[in-house]
Protein backbone atom coordinates (compact mmCIF):
# COMPACT_ATOMS: atom_id res chain seq x y z
CA UNK A 1 0.00 0.00 0.00
CA UNK A 2 1.44 3.33 -1.05
CA UNK A 3 0.81 6.90 0.00
CA UNK A 4 -0.80 7.79 -3.33
CA UNK A 5 -3.37 5.04 -2.88
CA UNK A 6 -4.28 6.35 0.58
CA UNK A 7 -4.65 9.92 -0.65
CA UNK A 8 -6.77 9.01 -3.66
CA UNK A 9 -8.87 6.68 -1.49
CA UNK A 10 -9.41 9.45 1.03
CA UNK A 11 -10.68 11.94 -1.55
CA UNK A 12 -13.03 9.37 -3.09
CA UNK A 13 -15.12 9.27 0.10
CA UNK A 14 -16.97 12.60 0.45
CA UNK A 15 -18.31 11.76 3.92
CA UNK A 16 -14.79 11.29 5.30
CA UNK A 17 -13.63 14.53 3.65
CA UNK A 18 -16.60 16.35 5.21
CA UNK A 19 -15.88 14.93 8.67
CA UNK A 20 -12.21 15.93 8.48
CA UNK A 21 -13.13 19.43 7.25
CA UNK A 22 -15.60 19.89 10.12
CA UNK A 23 -13.01 18.72 12.65
CA UNK A 24 -10.38 21.08 11.27
CA UNK A 25 -12.85 23.95 11.36
CA UNK A 26 -13.75 23.12 14.95
CA UNK A 27 -10.09 23.04 16.00
CA UNK A 28 -9.53 26.40 14.30
CA UNK A 29 -12.51 27.96 16.08
CA UNK A 30 -11.31 26.62 19.44
CA UNK A 31 -7.89 28.12 18.73
CA UNK A 32 -9.43 31.52 17.97
CA UNK A 33 -11.59 31.37 21.09
CA UNK A 34 -8.65 30.49 23.35
CA UNK A 35 -6.48 33.17 21.78
CA UNK A 36 -9.14 35.82 22.33
CA UNK A 37 -9.67 34.66 25.92
CA UNK A 38 -5.94 34.76 26.68
CA UNK A 39 -5.59 38.20 25.09
CA UNK A 40 -8.52 39.60 27.09
CA UNK A 41 -7.11 38.08 30.28
CA UNK A 42 -3.71 39.65 29.62
CA UNK A 43 -5.28 43.07 28.96
CA UNK A 44 -7.32 42.79 32.15
CA UNK A 45 -4.24 41.93 34.18
CA UNK A 46 -2.33 44.86 32.70
CA UNK A 47 -5.13 47.33 33.54
CA UNK A 48 -5.38 46.32 37.18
Amino acid sequence: MQIGDLVSGFFEDPVLVFIVAVLLGFVFLVYLFLRRTAKSFKEGMNQS
